[in-house]
């Protein structure tokens, strides 16, 4: 079953519309548009802005919501930074780093910058990619954190724990009648 949900922030309410989104529109159909978003390397920034959903967390008008407001938003002048917000993602923000190749990231993150109210610039694929290279060294540098299972505890094994009774350590106990 295909979605035919046409969103239009005027004539729905952003909640409401989100509401509609979710219940008319099938999970088949929400693949169906990242697909789409990976097979077309020439789309404009307005067209990934839509269907890679951007606009559910960060308002079709740039308004926000869940995500930030993009309106008027001086944090998005460094390229760098808005390039390494859609590779890394952050928050309830996924990465689209997999989702999106390094065309569709300069084509949105150009649209961003230049809408609403902003005059940033354009962002060029070689800079997505070079972003990306970068962002790659920097996480192969990172020191991996162990894993912890679910039964372990996150607290290395020589770390005294506290004693029984559930008074901290060098806080002394009240007096015996008032216990």
């Amino acid at each position: 079953m295909e979605c035919f949900v046409r969103w239009s922030s005027g004539a729905l309410g952003s909640a409401t519309g989100l509401i509609l989104l979710s219940a008319f529109c099938t999970p088949a159909f929400a693949q169906d548009l990242s697909k789409k978003a990976d097979n077309v390397s020439s789309m404009s920034g307005a067209e990934v802005y839509m269907q890679a959903r951007c606009f559910a967390c960060h308002g079709e008008q740039g308004f926000g919501g869940v995500g930030p407001r993009f309106r008027q938003d001086h944090f998005l002048a460094p390229p760098d930074y808005v390039i390494g917000q859609i590779l890394i993602g952050r928050g309830i923000m996924p990465s689209f780093a997999e989702t999106l190749n390094d065309e569709q990231i300069a084509a949105v993150a150009t649209y961003i910058r230049n809408s609403w109210g902003n005059n940033y610039g354009e962002v060029k694929a070689e800079q997505v990619a070079a972003t990306r290279k970068e962002l790659k060294k920097l996480k192969e540098k990172m020191p991996q954190q162990p894993h912890v299972s679910a039964g372990q505890s996150e607290q290395p094994h020589d770390v005294p724990m506290p004693p029984p009774g559930g008074q901290p350590p060098g806080r002394p106990l009240p007096p015996s009648d008032l216990r």
